[in-house]
């Protein structure tokens, strides 16, 4: 992107994803040297931040989530005041809210899964649950925090299935600094209990309640308190009629109706005790009803509903991605130094300069393995001396001793006896050392520093191949790969310490990496690939490559691959993987398809596998199927399917319930393009 961002102290605007009146939320980019990471920042307009009732309020904000730590609740990292507005930032969810979700379901006239809705609450309870029984660490003391805002607005869902609750803005907590004003409603009007309306003091239960609404309405696909008029909306909740959700969808079992029911009641006394309360019964519902369901079933759901979406904003962040932070991070620093180089950094500077016209060499960074100091050797620093680095470190010429390095195909690699303490290698993190460089021209290495004779070890590569895997074996503690074995000669009793080999000549350690590295190769690579628009698929199950577009195989086993993009006919096909391969496999451009979708509507109460043949596969799918729009099946076919007289596919498929080996055999054809089948009824 070569357009100028916005830069917000330490924070990188990359576009605005709410603007309201009073405050905007933006995703931006934490500016940072080493690492950075993509945050929301909700900034308060400057008229606002200036206002001292204002001030407050954003500071109850802060105090009720500063400390909250829980996997459904979003984080708040940081806050203050930047460019005369008040600012915090917090975690990015990657996903939309609830109520967005909801919108997208009526739209294309479906109703969210019975068993995903009971899963997206139960995750909303446990959140809630935590944040009424929070006690500062520090002070001992119970919050007694209550959201006072839970509706469908304030649940995020990411794309990867977390559920979040957000905005603890009008939250009610010990900490406040101010009551609410009377004949002031605090939070949105048609999830309100009726005990607020009675102006009784509120608790947790009062929570529940707007919990129980939220959960009604995903079931039923429509507002609970829904009237022409404020006063008609705030009336129908002071009477707290509430029809169970099975009237309006039949798909709801009665045992749901029940718990709905009682976290709805007018009386907060009949209520569940608490939210942890709930959550159990709701768990104990979905399994005894659902014993198929994952919690990875929402991310499946939700990349579906917004599969465009997603592709879009990938795209978008990738871009994002490539922004240089460079210039950004100097003048935040600029910033933050009062547009001035500290004096003491100006010396440094000057001490640094003087330093270099000396024959004493500035201190270098050298890969430090931790060889005891009776290693330090000595070598002629000559013109086709090379010095190879590794990240940030370097790795200064020398000459090697120990025994002779062994190797034997396989894994079982010989183990040289532990040579003598010189050649001990320590376990410890690597650290800088000194190299002093005398009249003659001579380097002196001190403790730590690995050698390697460039004039026999002229391969670059094979260098670099021994300083990962000696890294490896340092950071992890690893020494039972095969690779490290060919390279290390195992531990030494006594002080529990890694004894590294003599280095061998290029040929013998390029021939012995190769047929070590050739074993830990398996796989495949997939070219002409879109891991945006592509989905990938291992014997039926989905797999994600990596960043290199390969994918993990087993040896010498047949499978079959699958790449899949919707509308198009995907690519199919069988292959073997030999041990020590890594095999490339260019994907075909795929061609445009039409589709026919086999789904199983929410009356069903269906429980086991799909079983059938497609374009040659065996597949095996779950059931209830996990896709709101259903399996898809090309309408005519691919060649190995029989066709009727106009041309139409005749599938046959075959269903065992779950617990019972008996297959029950169905087939079906679709009539028309993006035809859509119920299971149900075959």
């Amino acid at each position: 992107m070569s357009e100028k961002k916005e830069r917000f102290g330490r924070y990188l605007i990359l576009d605005h994803l709410v603007d309201g009146g009073m405050a905007k939320i933006c995703r931006a980019r934490f500016l940072g040297e080493q690492a950075d990471k993509v945050v929301a920042i909700k900034m308060i307009q400057p008229q606002y931040s200036s206002d001292e009732s204002f001030k407050k309020m954003f500071m109850d904000e802060i105090k009720v989530t500063f400390g909250l730590l829980h996997p459904n609740i979003v984080q708040t990292y940081d806050y203050g005041l930047q460019k005369d507005q008040l600012f915090v930032a917090m975690e990015y969810c990657d996903g939309r809210n609830l109520k967005e979700y909801l919108d997208r379901l009526r739209q294309k006239k479906f109703v969210f899964p019975v068993e995903i809705s009971i899963y997206i609450i139960s995750q909303v309870c446990q959140g809630l649950h935590y944040s009424h029984t929070f006690t500062d660490k520090l002070t001992g003391k119970a919050a007694h925090i209550i959201h006072r805002d839970i509706s469908p607005h304030n649940i995020m869902l990411t794309y990867d299935g977390a559920v979040k609750i957000i905005d603890f803005g009008i939250a009610k907590a010990n900490t406040n600094s101010e009551a609410t004003q009377a004949g002031t409603i605090k939070g949105k009007l048609s999830y309100l209990a009726p005990e607020y309306l009675d102006g009784l003091a509120l608790d947790a239960r009062y929570d529940m309640f707007a919990v129980g609404i939220t959960l009604w309405e995903m079931l039923c696909s429509r507002k609970l308190f829904k009237a022409a008029n404020d006063l008609a909306v705030l009336k129908k909740i002071q009477e707290c009629k509430i029809p169970p959700p099975s009237k309006i969808n039949p798909n709801v079992p009665k045992e749901l109706d029940d718990i709905v029911l009682q976290a709805l009641k007018k009386d907060r006394n009949k209520r569940f005790e608490n939210m942890d309360q709930l959550n159990r019964a709701l768990i104990k519902f979905l399994y005894a009803n659902y014993p198929d369901f994952n919690s990875s079933d929402l991310s499946y759901f939700a990349k579906e509903l917004f599969k465009e979406e997603i592709k879009k904003d990938r795209e978008t962040l990738f871009e994002f991605g490539k922004i240089d932070i460079k210039s950004y991070l100097a003048d935040w620093k600029t910033e933050q130094e009062g547009g001035t180089i500290r004096q003491d950094q100006k010396e440094a500077e000057a001490k640094g300069k003087e330093s270099t016209n000396t024959n004493t060499r500035k201190k270098e960074n050298v890969l430090d393995f931790g060889f005891d100091e009776e290693t330090a050797t000595k070598t002629s620093l000559k013109k086709r001396k090379t010095k190879v680095k590794a990240g940030s470190s370097k790795i200064a010429s020398a000459k090697t001793e120990g025994e002779p390095f062994q190797m034997i195909d396989g894994d079982n690699l010989k183990m040289t006896a532990a040579p003598s303490k010189k050649n001990v290698v320590s376990m410890g993190s690597a650290t800088s050392t000194k190299t002093k460089r005398s009249r003659k021209g001579k380097t002196s290495t001190k403790t730590g520093v690995l050698s390697i004779d460039t004039k026999k070890h002229k391969n670059l590569k094979m260098i670099f191949a021994l300083t990962a895997c000696l890294l490896f074996a340092a950071y992890f503690g690893k020494d039972d790969i095969p690779i490290l074995k060919a390279i290390f000669a195992g531990r030494d009793p006594a002080s529990d310490k890694l004894v590294i080999k003599q280095l061998p000549k290029d040929e013998d350690l390029h021939n012995g990496l190769n047929r070590v590295n050739d074993q830990l190769k398996n796989g495949i690579r997939l070219s002409n690939f879109d891991g945006q628009i592509y989905k990938v698929y291992i014997d039926g199950k989905e797999t994600k490559p990596d960043f290199l577009k390969k994918v993990s195989v087993k040896a010498n086993l047949p499978f079959f691959l699958r790449v899949e993009r919707p509308g198009f006919e995907p690519f199919v096909k069988e292959y073997t993987v030999r041990r020590g391969e890594m095999e490339t496999i260019e994907i075909p451009n795929l061609k445009p398809m039409a589709f026919g979708y086999l789904y199983l509507s929410r009356g069903c109460q269906m429980y086991g596998t799909l079983s059938f043949d497609l374009y040659g596969e065996n597949r095996v799918e779950r059931v209830p199927i996990i896709s709101p729009f259903g399996i898809p099946f090309p309408v005519k076919g691919d060649g190995r399917v029989p066709a009727d007289e106009s041309g139409r596919a005749r599938y046959t498929i075959y269903f065992k319930k779950t617990n019972e080996n008996i297959q029950r055999k169905i087939s079906f054809s679709f009539e028309k393009d993006e035809d859509r089948i119920d299971l149900c009824d075959l």
